[in-house]
């Protein structure tokens, strides 16, 4: 595909056969993520966590329930892979930048996944109820500092990526000359 047409191809994936990626998928994928603009170029100032183990899924999933208050919600959507995106714990004037970074990094990985073929989903309930417990965040084991922003749910679909039609004016402009 060329740029325009994944762009114009790219959508939220809800719905997965239960067959993850390859590896090579998640390395494109993860390479996607690497070639992000970040602010002022500060690479070390982000992390990636790649979750597949079924269990801590399950329990980000059920506090992503909890959160919306509907426990048979499944926020994740069975997603078999979930690449979290954290920061290190913005000054509260820079928060704006940590999760403009987070979420350029979640829209790369989403771009690479549609070029692939691979369904995505953007996820930010279950990472809102995955950081108010304390519990959850210990098993991520991240680094020092940092706070989880956002996620890329990754997986195979029957889904199918086709070029939609873009309203040129969908998001209201205003042009100051």
């Amino acid at each position: 595909m060329n740029t325009m047409e994944t762009i114009c191809s790219r959508k939220t994936i809800r719905s997965y056969t239960g067959e993850n990626i390859t590896a090579d998928e998640l390395n494109v994928i993860l390479k996607a993520a690497n070639a992000s603009p970040v602010g002022m170029g500060q690479y070390d100032s982000m992390h990636l966590t790649v979750i597949t183990n079924e269990e801590l899924m399950n329990k980000i999933d059920a506090a992503g329930a909890a959160l919306f208050g509907q426990p048979d919600m499944h926020p994740l959507y069975g997603v078999p892979t979930l690449v979290l995106v954290s920061s290190k714990k913005p000054d509260p004037m820079m928060e704006n930048v940590a999760f403009s970074n987070a979420a350029i990094i979640a829209h790369n990985m989403a771009l690479a996944a549609t070029d692939l073929g691979v369904g995505s989903c953007y996820i930010w309930g279950a990472i809102a109820a995955l950081s108010g417990s304390a519990e959850l965040l210990k098993e991520l084991n991240l680094p020092e500092g940092f706070i989880p922003c956002c996620a890329i749910g990754l997986g195979k679909t029957d889904c199918k990526y086709e070029i939609r039609d873009i309203p040129e004016n969908r998001i209201a402009k205003s042009i100051i000359e």
